[in-house]
């Protein structure tokens, strides 16, 4: 059986793994300031993407899922179960 000590520092361990991930995906909220990447017109972007046989909806799609899985991929690390 551990002790309350033990305890104690098992779930300061826990929470330093949580936050770290927290620190991770904040940094990635970052990661596409709008000084370098400025707003897009849409609907210019929409009409050449057609012209090309693309669809914007598919372009955005993309980028989303390829964030998201950054974001679940962090998201599953810190989740999985410790030693």
């Amino acid at each position: 059986m551990e002790t309350v000590g033990v305890q104690l520092i098992n779930a300061l361990d826990e929470i330093d793994r949580l936050e770290e991930a927290l620190q991770r995906i904040e940094q990635w909220s970052r990661a596409y300031p709008l000084e370098i990447f400025p707003e897009p017109d849409l609907k210019k972007a929409q009409a050449l993407l057609e012209a090309g046989g693309m669809t914007l909806d598919a372009i955005s799609a993309h980028a989303m899922r390829h964030a998201i899985e950054g974001v679940g991929e962090i998201a599953r690390y810190a989740l999985e179960p410790k030693p």
